[in-house]
């Protein structure tokens, strides 16, 4: 039986679960004490948090603009990249910026700057500076073909096509999973993240690779907008299908044969966070949407970027002690958090939101002017 759907306006959750992938970056990089095994695996997979970010990215910015850029992406572009830089520039500087200065300067700043330091074969230059910054380097990639791919797709009857948008999610998903099969052969397998031919450098920290999660995003979100029929049957089915890929995610963070594969830099997930990130936008009501989309989990998505930038900023901060007992080791841990919360909070609203309005409004009214002039 089909019901009322709306297609317009925010979907919190989405904002909430930002937090969620925040969180398991954070722990990659910061053990829980007294955790092994499977536990621990599941912990240090944390940086498939990335990948979450990519495809949400490319839901996120079709469900905004995809009628513009379908429309006249021409005309479009401009505001799109405005909005775009006002975003995610100024605390993205301000990250790189900040430890530079305290690093001695030695490094050369403009590469980061600019961000294309994701595209060094280089992973000490690659994660130089802020090393969570390089996916912002990827994101910065990823935002400039937007406004290429929508027209193309539309150019392709794609957009309006179920089945031809079907047949793109799959074909970006088939090249992730061959290609992660290229890199699972032997003599490329046994290559560490510092070899340039590694699975590392081309399916985890390259940006045009990435380009597979982000059309991922861009396929959910346009099959969200139009091809979605709403009825009772199929949003039970979608709730299904959110918590079965959360325990799939689960899982495959967990196996040791997944754990650090070429399969887990990018193509063990992706296809699972979309169908989560879709799940979760047709349903707005299941226990996992509302279980995101209060004011806290709200206010702490908005603060993520931050908090993803400065994680590895504030570790002087932080000494894990090995030898203290292990409520000692959980607590200092816990504190660490809520400092680097804390943080990242005061970061979003004196710092990161401000900057967004001056932003969009000073260019806006440039261009304004300039058309009536």
């Amino acid at each position: 039986m089909p019901i009322s759907f709306d297609r317009s306006g925010a979907i919190p959750a989405l904002t909430g679960l930002r937090f969620a992938a925040a969180l398991m970056v954070f722990f990659s990089h910061y053990n829980i004490p007294g955790l092994d095994g499977w536990a621990l695996r599941v912990q240090g997979a944390g940086y498939s948090g990335v990948t979450f970010f990519f495809v949400l990215s490319g839901f996120i910015i079709t469900y905004n603009y995809l009628e513009k850029f379908e429309s006249n992406a021409l005309r479009n572009t401009f505001q799109y990249i405005v909005s775009r830089f006002a975003r995610i520039y100024p605390l993205y500087a301000l990250c790189i910026i900040y430890p530079w200065m305290n690093s001695g300067v030695e490094v050369p700043l403009l590469p980061y700057l600019t961000g294309i330091q994701a595209w060094s074969g280089d992973v000490y230059f690659a994660f130089g500076i802020n090393g969570p910054a390089w996916s912002i380097s990827v994101e910065i990639f990823l935002y400039l073909t937007f406004p290429l791919l929508i027209p193309v797709l539309s150019k392709l009857n794609i957009i309006n096509s179920r089945n031809r948008l079907l047949a793109f999610a799959l074909s970006a998903f088939a090249v992730q999973l061959i290609l992660a099969a290229y890199f699972s052969m032997p003599g490329r397998a046994e290559l560490t993240s510092i070899s340039p031919d590694s699975a590392h450098r081309w399916l985890y920290r390259m940006p045009a690779t990435r380009i597979f999660d982000f059309c991922l995003g861009i396929a959910a979100a346009i099959y969200y907008k139009r091809h979605f029929v709403p009825s009772n049957n199929t949003q039970k089915f979608w709730s299904v299908a959110v918590g079965t890929s959360l325990l799939l995610v689960l899982v495959l963070m967990g196996w040791s044969k997944n754990f650090l594969s070429a399969f887990s830099w990018d193509a063990s997930y992706a296809a699972l966070f979309a169908i989560v990130i879709l799940g979760v936008a047709v349903n707005q009501k299941s226990r996992i949407s509302k279980a995101f989309s209060g004011e806290t989990m709200i206010l702490l998505g908005e603060s993520s970027f931050a908090f993803y930038l400065i994680h590895a900023i504030l570790r002087p901060l932080y000494t894990a002690h090995a030898t203290a007992s292990l409520m000692y080791q959980v607590m200092h841990l816990a504190i660490f958090l809520s400092i680097v919360t804390c943080v990242s909070i005061g970061l979003h609203l004196a710092i990161e939101k401000p900057l967004q309005k001056v932003i969009k409004n000073r260019f806006t009214k440039k261009k304004v002017i300039s058309i009536t002039t």
